[in-house]
């Protein structure tokens, strides 16, 4: 029986290869050279943001001035419910002096235009990943304290025009990202240099294959996994997983550190606990979070475009909660990175950044590996000594526990 489901499974994968149209098709529109395609991975959303910032900022060399700003702006705030700034007005004023950075205070995209027409602009781009918990209140909050007397513009930019969890951001598709420069390729073709408008051409191509998903390109390839679902399906299980690569690593470094007993372990997340912290009897009686019953551990938080490394108190006694968290905020060159704070569930009293966004990008999975290795010696010779002893040092609350804690 298992000769003939891999005889057939075989047959699936021949019929999609072989004397397949659609197939030759598709490698044929995807096999013209790309010059985005050529100098790396195309789904990384910084690489996105610099190539956006790059036409959004009128003092750079692409000859379009505040052409391309403008024209973005205007058709983001024509789908805003309460516009800051009209769409008309954006459209009359002139931002050439507006500047464009990337990275602002973490926000992927900010145009500052305050001095000239008092106005401002945050756009977050998620091209893969999702929003990471209230990052989108966060940087809101960051510019209107930066510029509490300026137009704040907020746009969340993502494939499919996502809504955004905060609603002061103004949904925007890379769709329209498409249409805006489709327009200026044939309206400003006489004043864009040969070279940008190549540029901008090969980047338009791109986003058709990879991110826009009513291009012709993502309308072939979804009728070729119609046709040959299953043989697809094998050939995505089989595909390489970093993510998962990266979950099982970490795994395999915990089991060979002395003195550690593992948590929970999933794609995501991968807990652990110090062996020391068992004698500590108010650390017991964490509540369905921990497979050893412990309020506090240390988990990874294993991410597609980042790794943290985090100690984190869980569900359980609230007295205890609130004492280990009130100890750790008052010991911050120890405890570093704790969350500001209290939270009613999860809250982190100490945290590191193992593997950053740009890590990620024309990295090979075994030279993430190496970063992660040097990062965990330096954890297991500095942080974890001083944590752990610090933790046993704790006064904790005399709580009674639960029945079987």
């Amino acid at each position: 029986m298992s000769d003939t489901h891999g005889e057939d499974r075989a047959k699936e994968l021949e019929a999609l290869v072989i004397n397949n149209p659609d197939l030759n098709r598709l490698e044929m529109l995807l096999g013209e050279f790309n010059i985005f395609e050529a100098v790396g991975p195309v789904r990384q959303e910084l690489r996105h943001s610099y190539f956006l910032a790059f036409l959004l900022d009128p003092s750079q060399s692409h000859g379009l001035g505040d052409s391309f700003l403008k024209r973005f702006l205007m058709r983001a705030l024509i789908d805003a419910e309460e516009p800051p700034i009209s769409p008309v007005e954006v459209d009359t004023i002139d931002m050439d002096t507006a500047a464009v950075q990337t990275e602002w205070q973490c926000v992927d995209i900010f145009i500052d235009d305050s001095a000239q027409n008092g106005l401002v602009c945050a756009i977050e781009n998620k091209v893969d990943s999702g929003e990471h918990g209230d990052q989108l209140a966060r940087y809101r909050k960051i510019v209107e304290q930066h510029f509490p007397d300026a137009r704040q513009i907020f746009i969340f930019l993502t494939p499919e025009g996502d809504p955004p969890s905060d609603a002061s951001y103004i949904p925007m598709s890379y769709g329209v990202v498409v249409e805006i420069i489709d327009a200026l390729l044939e309206t400003e073709a006489s004043i864009i240099g040969p070279d940008v408008r190549t540029l901008m051409a090969h980047y338009v191509t791109m986003l058709r294959r990879y991110i826009v998903s009513d291009s012709d390109i993502a309308e072939l390839a979804r009728k070729i996994y119609r046709r040959h679902k299953r043989a697809m399906d094998l050939i995505l299980e089989c595909r390489p997983d970093t993510q998962r690569q990266i979950a099982d690593y970490l795994v395999t470094l915990i089991e060979r550190t002395d003195g550690l007993v593992k948590d929970v372990i999933t794609k995501s997340y991968v807990g652990f606990i110090p062996n020391g912290w068992s004698e500590v009897a108010s650390l017991t009686g964490g509540e369905g979070w921990s497979t050893n019953r412990r309020i506090l551990r240390f988990e990874f938080v294993n991410l597609r475009d980042q790794l943290l490394l985090n100690l984190v108190i869980g569900p359980g006694k609230p007295e205890i909660r609130q004492a280990l968290y009130n100890f750790a905020r008052s010991d911050p060159r120890t405890f570093v990175g704790a969350n500001p704070r209290f939270r009613a569930k999860f809250t982190r009293i100490w945290g590191a950044k193992i593997l950053k966004r740009q890590d990620y990008e024309d990295t090979a999975a075994e030279d993430l590996l190496a970063k992660i290795d040097r990062a965990w010696d330096h954890f297991v010779k500095s942080d974890l000594p001083t944590l752990t002893q610090s933790i046993q040092n704790v006064e904790l609350p005399d709580v009674a526990l639960d029945e079987g804690a």
